[in-house]
């Protein structure tokens, strides 16, 4: 005679999802997320789009309060950005949450827009200094990034980006400070690109022996 019971218990069993153990091993987990995030190059491209665009509306004949509104408005083009080159270089930077060095990222990411109070106070009290504290900030938000994924590029480029912004907004036009953040971006991206492409190499090699 069949046990109805066990049956039911071994059919519920069979139907569940399995679902994959995740890695313990701390580099294993960090070299996953870099080779799907591509390092997070997709957000650096995407903000050498915006930071052009800044530096196209610091170019029109517009007065300071009109420039630094348009300038506010500038990262709400961030995601799809992303989205777009995320695509185009074959990123997944919003998949498998699972993965902590994930989801640290996009953490580190979002906390730029807590500094962001700095530059609305600049807004109102000091327009003059807005432009150059945004850039400040976008460039020592990158800082966290060079160890999250294990980047010389994000340690190097955050400090040329913040004392650059310094130094451009001293001795230069305010135009410069955005094009000079472009700039900036166009090289990290390309070291990014460059990085991911010599970690897959070295995983295949390891793969294969």
């Amino acid at each position: 005679m069949t046990d109805i019971t066990n049956t039911k218990v071994t059919a519920k069993t069979k139907a569940k999802k399995v679902v994959m153990p995740l890695s313990t091993d701390f580099n294993e987990l960090r070299t996953e997320a870099s080779i799907q995030q591509m390092k997070g190059a997709p957000f650096m491209m995407a903000s050498v789009i915006i930071w052009s665009l800044i530096t196209v509306i610091w170019m029109m004949p517009l007065d300071l309060g009109t420039k630094n509104t348009l300038m506010t408005y500038a990262p709400s083009l961030l995601i799809p950005l992303v989205l777009l080159f995320s695509k185009i270089i074959g990123a997944h930077v919003f998949r498998n949450i699972r993965n902590p060095f994930n989801r640290l990222g996009l953490l580190c990411v979002l906390n730029q827009n807590l500094y962001l109070v700095i530059m609305m106070w600049a807004y109102s009290n000091c327009p003059g200094a807005a432009l150059m504290i945004f850039g400040m900030i976008f460039g020592a938000h990158l800082l966290p990034f060079s160890w999250v994924y294990n980047s010389k590029t994000y340690l190097v480029m955050s400090l040329v980006t913040t004392i650059g912004t310094t130094a451009v907004s001293i001795f230069l036009p305010a135009v410069y400070i955005p094009l000079f953040l472009a700039l900036c971006q166009i090289v990290t991206s390309t070291c990014l690109l460059f990085e991911c492409g010599n970690l897959k190499r070295s995983q295949k090699t390891k793969v294969e022996l």
